[in-house]
C-alpha cells in the first residue's frame, strides 16, 4: 500500500502574474521607506523592498536569498551555494538591479562579510563568551512580518509568500 505524504498547514503559494500588482507591491514598499520615522524602520523598509526586488529578479529559494552576503552580489553577478542541492550557482544580474544593490549597500554602509538582509539578533553566546554577530532575517520573520502586510495592503486574494517571489521569476 502506498503512503501519501501530507503537509500539515502548508498551502501552495502562487506567483504574481499581473505586472500592475507587482508594481503596486514595490510602490507600497517604497512608500513604507518614505514614511519610516526612525533609522531602524527605514532600514527594515528598504531591506524588505530589496528582498522582494531581488527575489523577483532571481530564481533563488527563500533560504538562499536570505543567506546572501554583500560579497556574493558585488561584481554584476550573484554567486551562491544552494542550501538544498549543494550546487554552486552563478546568476548574472541586469544593470538596474546591480545599481539598486549598490545604492542599498552604500546607503547602509554594509561591509563585504555582512549579510545583505540583516535581522535584529546581534549577539551570540557560545561557551560563556559573547560575540558580536548580526544574523540574517529568517524566512518565518519575512512570511509572518512584511509579506502579510503586503498581502493586506495590496489586496492580494491568493496565497502569497516568500516562495511566490521565486515562482514570479519563472
Amino acid at each position: 500500500m502506498r503512503r501519501i505524504k501530507k503537509f500539515g498547514g502548508k498551502k501552495q503559494t502562487l506567483p504574481i502574474k499581473d505586472p500592475k500588482l507587482l508594481k503596486q507591491i514595490l510602490d507600497y514598499l517604497i512608500r513604507e521607506y518614505d514614511r519610516a520615522k526612525t533609522e531602524i524602520k527605514r532600514y527594515q523598509a528598504y531591506r524588505n523592498y530589496m528582498i522582494v526586488l531581488i527575489g523577483v529578479n532571481t530564481a533563488f529559494r527563500a533560504e538562499d536569498l536570505l543567506q546572501l552576503r554583500v560579497r556574493d552580489v558585488i561584481g554584476g553577478q550573484m554567486q551562491i551555494k544552494e542550501n538544498k542541492t549543494g550546487k554552486m550557482q552563478i546568476f548574472p544580474m541586469n544593470r538596474e538591479l546591480v545599481e539598486e544593490i549598490k545604492k542599498y549597500v552604500d546607503t547602509f554602509k554594509l561591509k563585504n562579510n555582512d549579510y545583505l538582509f540583516m535581522g535584529q539578533k546581534k549577539k551570540d553566546t557560545y561557551k560563556g563568551t559573547t560575540k558580536e554577530v548580526i544574523y540574517p532575517i529568517t524566512r518565518q520573520c519575512c512570511d509572518d512580518g512584511f509579506i502579510r502586510k503586503i498581502e493586506q495592503a495590496c489586496g492580494i486574494n491568493f496565497v502569497f509568500g516568500m516562495h511566490s517571489l521565486r515562482k514570479t521569476f519563472g
